[in-house]
């Protein structure tokens, strides 16, 4: 299910539900709080188990990841501890060696986080209210405002990932919940039995609502953002009270081998995630539904255990019975698991590095090859002999450069201008669909790139995959532009149409890399065939307005990214394989350039 997230609202829904029916039930039983025996069986109850994931985690990470994967993990770790992982994710974001490397293993628990900031927060207000002579209803209208404030906050914030990570955006989930446990009161008990029936089917409706929407949705669904994760709530708020009535749908959710999963819900919750990151298909060597048994096999065994072993018994107080042997423990626990974050996994600079890099040198005997004006470009130049090579665009861009060097061919000169993560127009930052927005000023300009090199190479090649797909805020300005619209074309024209009147004069030609289809992350990487089609025909545009630029064709080379040998070509589902790269760049798809080049010489002596 492409919107299995919706998973995560429907159980902050849930757990809110749960919280706070409690605090509501032990004020109006005591007329108090006891926030310390809340917080301590909350501790009880969470942290035992997600220590012992984050420290094997940063234990494991020391073998199985790279040294930027283990960076990452590295912060993660530190911010999974502190319960603010879904912060770090906003403030830092992902660095873009990081989209290409396995995704972070502590990645999930950004929910976890904003459940327990939740219990932070929630409890103190029921406390001050009851403390102060309200009640339930008290405390509704307050969660009530709070939860029309965060709608607010949702719908205001044009940031994608502070919309799905944030506390405060993503409050309205967890305070529906505790507003259902305000309205189910004493007087839902008669009430719930009188309307059993009609409530059980709602609830079941409702299920069967957020199934569909989990099979029509992904996280890049603009409805995702645009508030309507409270709507999500209200309807998850009716499958949960559908639950709770006697009847079918309760009967069904009530099945044992369901409340057998529940039992050990929170392992599985901790453990799936990085067993999914690393026992993957690259390193078990076999795939589909066999891959996912064994990881959901892996995944069980170590959520009973550590139910059964770790978390009841501390829960129980069968270890830990002291209050004060319990702290001391918890306290050791957090510092050797910060301290082994610290000391054992790398911190890296994950800053792209932008400097121009000349691959491949030739000796230079002219700016151009020149054609004759009334000769067929066949009977003078065929694109054979010395050609210098600047490469500009993204990190593929960077790939392609590699490629064509390691050819080993001494008339290609090859220099390298390509970045990752960076796209053509000018910007101050970029953002996708997943993981938001990232900060792009390390990129070079473009331009200038093609000016500081244009007098001393014979082609310009862009080659620019999913950075072209991403929205963007110009360095110059202060409004963002969509990728693949009108203004996203202009400013493209534009920078084409200034490099041109910068080449042309020099006899230079720009030859454009056909895109290819990506794979694994459709919102993230642009492998979506409608971007895809527009980068296209903006190139194609190009060729037609310009008779020294041309299109070469790329994409035929590429087997299917999702196929076995699309996967052996490119690892990471966007990058070739460097020795594959090698094969294709030799032939033919160096070949390729020099036909376009002689074509576009050829056209420009023709008129």
């Amino acid at each position: 299910m492409p919107g299995g997230f919706l998973g995560v609202s429907l159980f902050f829904t849930l757990s809110g539900y749960l919280i706070v029916d409690l605090l509501l039930a032990e004020g109006e039983r005591t007329g108090r709080i006891d926030l310390r025996a809340f917080w301590s069986r909350r501790l009880r109850r969470l942290a035992p188990a997600s220590l012992m994931v984050i420290a094997a985690v940063v234990g494991l990470a020391t073998w199985l990841s790279t040294g930027v994967e283990a960076d990452r993990v590295r912060g993660d770790a530190v911010s999974s501890v502190a319960y603010v992982a879904n912060w770090r994710f906003i403030l830092e974001g992902q660095s873009y060696d990081q989209l290409f490397a396995a995704p972070s293993p502590l990645q999930h628990l950004w929910s976890l986080a904003i459940e327990e900031q939740m219990y932070m927060f929630v409890p103190v207000v029921v406390a001050l209210v009851f403390a102060r002579g309200g009640g339930r209803r008290v405390v509704a209208v307050i969660l009530a405002l709070a939860s029309v404030a965060s709608v607010i906050a949702s719908m205001v914030t044009t940031r994608h990932d502070v919309v799905y990570y944030g506390s405060h955006t993503r409050a309205a989930e967890l305070l529906i919940g505790a507003l259902l446990a305000c309205v189910l009161g004493r007087r839902w008990d008669g009430a719930s039995r009188l309307f059993a029936r009609s409530w059980s089917s709602f609830g079941a409706l409702a299920l069967l609502v957020i199934v569909a929407l989990a099979r029509v949705s992904d996280v890049g669904s603009p409805w995702v953002y645009s508030g309507s994760l409270a709507a999500f709530a209200l309807l998850s708020a009716v499958a949960v009270t559908g639950s709770i009535v006697p009847g079918t749908t309760a009967r069904v959710l009530g099945w044992r081998p369901l409340a057998s999963v529940g039992k050990v819900s929170y392992g599985l919750y901790l453990v799936h995630w990085p067993v999914i990151v690393w026992m993957n298909e690259d390193r078990l060597g076999f795939g589909g539904v066999a891959l996912f048994a064994v990881q959901m096999a892996v995944t069980s065994v170590i959520a009973v255990v550590s139910h059964r072993f770790v978390e009841m018994p501390v829960r129980e107080r069968r270890l830990l019975r002291r209050p004060s042997t319990a702290g001391a423990t918890l306290i050791v626990s957090i510092v050797v698991t910060v301290a082994l974050a610290i000391t054992f996994l790398p911190s890296v600079d994950a800053t792209p590095d932008a400097d121009v890099e000349v691959l491949t040198t030739i000796p230079r005997v002219g700016t151009s090859v020149p054609i004759a004006v009334d000769e067929p470009v066949g009977d003078v130049f065929d694109g054979s002999g010395p050609m210098r090579v600047l490469v500009v665009g993204d990190s593929t861009a960077e790939n392609i450069a590699r490629a064509l060097a390691d050819v080993g061919d001494p008339d290609v000169g090859v220099v390298s201008g390509g970045v990752l993560g960076c796209p053509l127009v000018p910007a101050s930052r970029v953002r996708d669909r997943v993981v938001g927005e990232q900060d792009v000023t390390y990129c070079p300009d473009v331009m200038r790139l093609v000016s500081d090199n244009a007098a001393n190479v014979d082609v310009i090649l862009v080659v620019v995959g999913i950075a072209n797909q991403w929205d963007y805020l110009p360095t110059s300005g202060s409004t963002w532009i969509e990728a693949g619209t009108s203004e996203h074309r202009v400013a493209l024209d534009a920078l084409m149409e200034r490099i041109q009147d910068r080449v042309d004069p020099l006899g230079v030609t720009t030859l454009l890399l056909e895109a290819p289809a990506v794979r694994d992350k459709p919102d993230l990487l642009g492998d979506d065939p409608e971007a895809i089609a527009k980068w296209s025909e903006v190139m194609r545009g190009w060729d037609r307005r310009w008779a020294s630029v041309r299109v070469v064709p790329y994409a035929d080379l590429l087997s299917d990214p999702y196929g076995e040998a699309g996967r052996a070509e490119r690892p990471d589902g966007v990058h070739l394989d460097r020795a594959f790269a090698a094969d294709i760049a030799r032939d033919p798809l160096l070949p390729r350039i020099r036909l376009a080049w002689a074509a576009a010489l050829s056209d420009v002596a023709t008129g």
